[in-house]
């Protein structure tokens, strides 16, 4: 009785097993249903048990394993950020290690595949952009109470830059012509956070 009731979260973790793979790489266009199921193991039949449509899985991928994903590496190690210098070492570590199937480089794919034409995934990714954007705000809000970032700056408007500014490295990297590229912007961005720092009077 008791593998009986594990056995249906066991295959839906299986078809978001082969849904994080195949999303990650291919896009949600390049994603396939024949692929999915023979990844997974499965035949259509079990993968629409669980999810109705190919639109149904992403959210679902999106909601339980992107957004997760994101936040492990990208929200979650802010919270001790204590300095300028800090955050530019943070953000120096993370672009240096965008690869063309990592979880911010598949949120980028993602959502400039589906959240125009998918409501309900779209306010998923929005949703993951969101809660990206509120932990680099309280950051720099912290930053401005602690006396490191400049009492002029907005951090909700620097949160946007910062987030659409990774976005469209992992973009860029996605291309793979240019390895230099992720050091260049590396150094621009340090550039760039050097600006928000509290001046001493």
């Amino acid at each position: 009785m008791r593998q009986s009731k594990k056995q249906p979260e066991q295959t839906r973790q299986s078809i978001l097993d082969a849904a994080d793979d195949s999303f990650s790489r291919l896009g949600y266009a390049g994603t396939g249903i024949g692929g999915l199921v023979a990844q997974a193991g499965l035949t259509k039949g079990g993968l629409f048990h669980h999810f109705p449509d190919k639109k149904a899985l992403a959210k679902a991928w999106i909601d339980d394993r992107l957004g997760p994903n994101v936040r492990q590496i990208w929200m979650l190690p802010l919270a001790e950020v204590d300095s300028l210098a800090a955050l530019k070492q943070f953000f120096r570590v993370r672009i240096l290690e965008i690869q063309a199937n990592d979880a911010v480089s598949a949120l980028a794919a993602v959502a400039a595949e589906i959240a125009a034409t998918d409501d309900s995934a779209g306010e998923s990714l929005e949703q993951v952009f969101g809660n990206w954007r509120e932990a680099i705000t309280e950051v720099l809000t912290r930053g401005k109470e602690d006396g490191w970032i400049h009492p002029s700056i907005q951090p909700a408007n620097e949160s946007a830059l910062m987030v659409a500014m990774v976005v469209g490295f992992t973009v860029t990297a996605k291309s793979g012509r240019e390895p230099e590229m992720l050091r260049h912007a590396c150094h621009s961005l340090d550039g760039y956070l050097e600006t928000l720092r509290a001046q001493l009077s």
